[in-house]
Order: structure tokens, then C-alpha cells, then sequence
């Protein structure tokens, strides 16, 4: 699960909670985060879940999409990250990976038939 701060200055606007595959990022209002600003494209920016990290990729957007006050075309996200959309700033605040239980076999009872 991916836990975000959605911010502009010291405000937080917004706490997003989302297990999404993909998730995308801008002012129009089809995007799962919809920042309502002139500095943010229709479209800016959207975060991918992989096996083993969240990757943030900017979409050719006018402004660019900063992680960490440096320009990104695409990166990871690790928690504590702050990606800066315009004027506004996403704060990784977690991501958890979700584990499925592993079941304990031991006291599972097979039952093998075996032709006579």
C-alpha cells in the first residue's frame, strides 16, 4: 500500500491511501490525483507499482516532475521521498508491500490413493 501527503506550502490538502497499479497524477479531472493549479499538466506525471518498487514517470509535462528538488524522467520511490508537482508536493509517507500468508503445511493431512 502506498501512503501520500498531498501538500501546497505547509498544508496538507490530502491523505491518499492506494494499493493501485497505476496511478495518475495532474489537473484533469480523470486523474486518481487531481492537482488543481496552472503549473500541473492535464496529465503530469503517474506512479507504477512493480514487483519490488513504486516507480514515478513524468508525462512530457510542461514543468517537469521533481523527486527530491532534482528533475525526473522516471524513478523509484522509496519512503520519505517528496516529489514536487508544480507547487504543490507529494511526501511518501510509506509503502508497504503486501505478503500473502504462507500456510503452514505441516498439519495439512494428504491423503494418496494408489491404484491395487
Amino acid at each position: 500500500m502506498l501512503k501520500i501527503e498531498l501538500k501546497f506550502k505547509d498544508k496538507i490538502l490530502k491523505h491518499i491511501e492506494t494499493d493501485k497499479s497505476e496511478i495518475t497524477i495532474g489537473r484533469g479531472n480523470n486523474n486518481d490525483i487531481q492537482i488543481d493549479n496552472l503549473g500541473v499538466s492535464k496529465t503530469h506525471a503517474k506512479i507504477i507499482k512493480n514487483p519490488d518498487a513504486y516507480t514515478v514517470v513524468d508525462l512530457n509535462s510542461t514543468n517537469g516532475t521533481f523527486l527530491n528538488d532534482k528533475q525526473i524522467k522516471k524513478a523509484n520511490l522509496a519512503p520519505q521521498d517528496i516529489l514536487t508537482i508544480g507547487k504543490h508536493t507529494l511526501s511518501i509517507t510509506s509503502i508497504d508491500e503486501a505478503k500473502a500468508p504462507v500456510e503452514d503445511l505441516a498439519d495439512k493431512t494428504i491423503k494418496v490413493s494408489t491404484p491395487e
